[in-house]
């Protein structure tokens, strides 16, 4: 039941956002066991107008909402394989990119809470 939130002030092509979607899920699944595709809700928020360091050069923030917690090596390589992904397809430095962590008590779904 992971939420990942993608929020950037560049846009994005189809093709990008299907790319980024594909590695999002395959990234997520080899960092936190047990996460998969099947759970995974996606949401790209483009075009914002954003600021980092003073500046509105391309930045991202990636939200992260997964249920129940997770070991610190695992976010660690999310963090480390997440940056490399948007660096490369997005060309939106590592440096100017914040991955944000939650971890979900509760959480429901078609009428019920796991």
């Amino acid at each position: 039941m992971p939420l990942i939130t993608a929020k950037t002030n560049v846009n994005f092509t189809k093709e990008n956002e299907l790319k980024l979607k594909s590695e999002f899920a395959k990234i997520l699944a080899e960092c936190f066991p047990g996460k998969t595709e099947n759970w995974l809700m996606i949401d790209f928020e483009l075009g914002h107008s954003m600021y980092f360091a003073g500046s509105d050069a391309p930045c991202m923030l990636v939200t992260i909402d997964i249920f129940g917690t997770q070991a610190d090596h695992s976010y660690d390589m999310m963090t480390e394989k997440m940056c490399a992904l948007i660096s490369a397809e997005c060309n939106i430095p590592a440096d100017r990119i914040y991955v944000k962590y939650a971890e979900v008590e509760r959480w429901g779904w078609n009428g019920g809470n796991f």
